[in-house]
């Protein structure tokens, strides 16, 4: 963790000095800045991080270390596909490598929880909500890459999108089947008449499969089953609950000043038992009004320098997924904050397909000091 916090702080001194940057940057480096004094502060001043919902401490310094790699990870990568060190044959490798580690996660994931269950619980349970399909997610952009070889993407959405629902993960399964199906639109663009009457065949065939998979888990997988029905329910996994107690705090525990500028980093962990499962309200807590109107300028700075990335289609549809799925995380998960090994990979492929196809939009010619 504190090689990735060195490497992405060094390379965005690169880009800030050499580049002339999109506007997503400034969105995301000045978030990041502010919410690093919250971290500084809470390492020099700040009380002792109580994790109730694991009866552990927390050191205090793992929120600047959480933050700035999955923040600013995309930098190195922006600068260097800008520098032309890594192509679409570099990514794609990365790609493969990748989709096996997320699979090879969901397994051991599920492996840890079947363990956990046998040993704390005794039970013998072999499904559960596997969180680790996030990373997943987060490559299923970067099937465009393989652009020339259509059923090749027809595989991997499939096989991702089966690994979704497998996982029983609700946020996950959403902004998979709408990020799928997204991309899958996007290939009718540009394509010739025959390739279009193909394309439509083919998707046709993938979205029976999907449909008959999904059938299937309902049938046979009781867990998934009542899953789906607690979803019609309005059962949130205990996240309105934790909504309800960060609120009460924000309202009635917080000073005129704290609600303005919040309690202070991992605040939640005071007023909640977990972290919030939601950025916006741990924003809210923590970093008060002011928090979260610069998280707001963040996706506004996001949502702008998509619409600029239209000069490339590939990266305008990249681009644009990764709004899409990095929007659906911070209302139902965590986007800005990854807590674990299995978060942390999954905001570093997303911010690997973001890097490249920010350098695809918008590319530019280093410009060395004078001194270089």
């Amino acid at each position: 963790m504190i090689f990735l916090t060195g490497t992405a702080l060094y390379y965005t001194y690169v880009a800030v000095t050499n580049y002339k940057l999109p506007l997503y940057f400034k969105g995301a480096l000045l978030f990041v800045f502010i919410l690093s004094l919250y971290g500084i502060f809470l390492i020099i001043v700040g009380d002792e991080i109580y994790w109730q919902a694991t009866g552990r401490f927390l050191r205090k310094y793992l929120y600047i270390l959480w933050l700035i790699p999955a923040m600013l990870s995309f930098v190195p990568v922006y600068i260097f596909t800008s520098r032309g060190l890594i192509t679409e044959r570099e990514m794609k490798i990365l790609f493969l490598i990748f989709f096996v580690c997320g699979i090879n996660s969901y397994y051991g994931g599920l492996e840890q929880q079947i363990a956990y269950a046998a040993l704390m619980m005794e039970e013998e349970q072999e499904e559960f909500t596997v969180s680790s399909v996030y990373q997943l997610l987060s490559l299923l952009p970067l099937v465009i890459l393989f652009k020339k070889h259509q059923i090749l993407q027809f595989i991997f959405l499939g096989v991702i999108f089966i690994f979704l629902v497998l996982s029983a993960k609700r946020g996950a399964i959403i902004l998979g089947g709408i990020s799928a199906s997204l991309l899958i639109l996007s290939m009718f663009v540009e394509s010739s008449l025959t390739k279009k009457i193909s394309i439509f065949f083919v998707s046709i065939a993938l979205f029976v499969a999907i449909y008959l998979f999904i059938n299937h888990q309902m049938e046979s997988s009781s867990y998934f089953a009542s899953k789906v029905q607690r979803t019609f329910e309005g059962y949130t996994s205990g996240r309105d609950e934790y909504a309800k107690h960060i609120l009460d705090y924000y309202r009635n525990k917080s000073t005129t000043f704290q609600m303005f500028f919040g309690i202070g980093a991992q605040g939640t962990l005071v007023a909640n038992e977990s972290f919030a499962h939601n950025d916006w309200l741990a924003i809210l807590l923590e970093q008060g009004i002011f928090g979260v109107c610069i998280y707001l300028l963040y996706w506004i700075a996001f949502a702008i320098t998509w619409i600029k990335s239209r000069v490339n289609f590939e990266a305008f549809v990249v681009i644009g997924l990764l709004l899409l799925i990095g929007l659906g995380k911070s209302v139902f998960s965590m986007y800005y904050l990854p807590i674990s090994s299995e978060m942390m990979a999954s905001s570093c492929f997303f911010a690997m397909a973001l890097g490249f196809y920010m350098a695809k939009a918008f590319p530019q010619e280093e410009e060395e000091a004078s001194d270089e």
